[in-house]
């Protein structure tokens, strides 16, 4: 019994560790889960968002780690998140000491719907004419992506790889000056496409919003979206097997310790 109490409070302890750390630097978190009316950051920042005006539907999500999603139809649906607007806009991404982060659950279901003429969309985005910042792709052959840019425009570091097939998937991408972009399916340990930044430095006056599978200069995205996240750093492979596996970063550690301390009374 003894011994068991042991295990038990080792795994509360590892358990505690990984809420901490995949909470720690997490800059947006939309768990989209809703079911209804406009989606709710859920991080420290607590941003303000916009459908809009042919807003996406909420949807059954159909899966085990997604209950419900939006989805966008590819030609008009968005929802921005106007960070610079509300006064916190993220600018990590061109800090040597940070770095960034974005992971979502994506599942898609056609692409090259809109009328741009580049061979991918956007899950998550954020730039426009000068100000090109990065964004969390899917490309027209199905290829995961992730793209930093300089202000006008110019890859600092975009590679794309891997293959989103039929039904979810958890795609994440980080980003810092020092690695480049790597970017990850299924939290499998191993990047489906990295590359490192070149020589150009990442856009540092870049004011415009946040999107959701949306560029500002027509790309459209027809995927249903869930679990929205952005880190103002590099999160570790570790982190991103815990953002997939669900880790409620919106639920105080104080109470995920309450639980897990029942958990060990039950196996006392």
């Amino acid at each position: 019994m003894l011994k068991k109490t042991f295990v038990s409070i080792l795994l509360c302890a590892l358990t505690m560790v990984a809420y901490a750390g995949v909470k720690d630097g997490l800059y947006l978190h939309l768990p989209l889960n809703e079911g209804s009316g406009t989606p709710k950051d859920v991080s420290n920042n607590k941003f303000k968002t916009e459908m809009s005006k042919a807003a996406p539907k909420w949807v059954d999500g159909g899966h085990a780690k997604v209950k419900k999603a939006l989805e966008f139809d590819g030609t008009t649906n968005s929802v921005k998140i106007d960070m610079e607007g509300q006064g916190k806009d993220i600018n990590s991404h061109y800090d040597p000491a940070k770095g960034l982060s974005i992971c979502a659950w994506v599942k898609v279901i056609k692409t090259a719907t809109d009328k741009h003429g580049q061979t991918r969309q956007p899950i998550v985005m954020k730039g426009a004419g000068g100000q090109w910042e990065f964004a969390l792709l899917v490309y027209d052959n199905l290829a995961a992506g992730m793209s930093v840019w300089t202000c006008p425009g110019s890859g600092v570091s975009e590679p794309s790889g891997g293959k989103l097939g039929a039904g979810w998937h958890f795609q994440c991408g980080t980003f810092s000056i020092k690695e480049g972009v790597k970017v990850y399916l299924d939290a499998d340990k191993k990047p489906v496409a990295q590359a490192e930044s070149g020589a150009d430095a990442p856009c540092d006056k870049g004011k415009r919003p946040v999107f959701l599978a949306h560029r500002e200069d027509g790309q459209f995205l027809n995927a249903a979206i869930a679990q929205v996240m952005i880190w103002d750093r590099v999160i570790s492979l570790e982190e991103i097997a815990s953002a997939m596996a669900g880790v409620d970063t919106a639920v105080d550690s104080k109470d995920k310790l309450a639980t897990t301390w029942s958990r060990i009374k039950v196996l006392d």
